[in-house]
């Protein structure tokens, strides 16, 4: 048992810490440039969707536990990306 809960922390501290990577590089790729950032976002999504359906097959709570990861850092990348476009800011 104390093994899975170890893998549970482990897996979410790796989720936390890959999708903030890849949210910041996608938020760079879209100041520059739109349309490949719409292309970045594509394959982020379908990645995650890939992701949560393998950790859900696994996991009900580490699932949800990552869909909450993914909805909060997607919202918070939002928001940065929406002020920086409203400033007329490059990164």
């Amino acid at each position: 048992m104390e093994n899975n809960i170890l893998m549970f922390i482990i897996l979410i501290l790796v989720q936390l810490v890959s999708v903030g990577l890849i949210l910041a590089i996608l938020t760079s790729v879209f100041v520059k440039s739109r349309k490949k950032g719409f292309l970045s976002f594509t394959i982020y999504l379908l990645l995650s969707i890939y992701s949560l359906t393998t950790v859900f097959s696994y996991s009900i709570l580490l699932g949800s536990i990552m869909l909450v990861i993914y909805i909060a850092l997607s919202a918070a990348t939002y928001f940065v990306i929406r002020k920086k476009l409203s400033n007329g800011t490059n990164i």
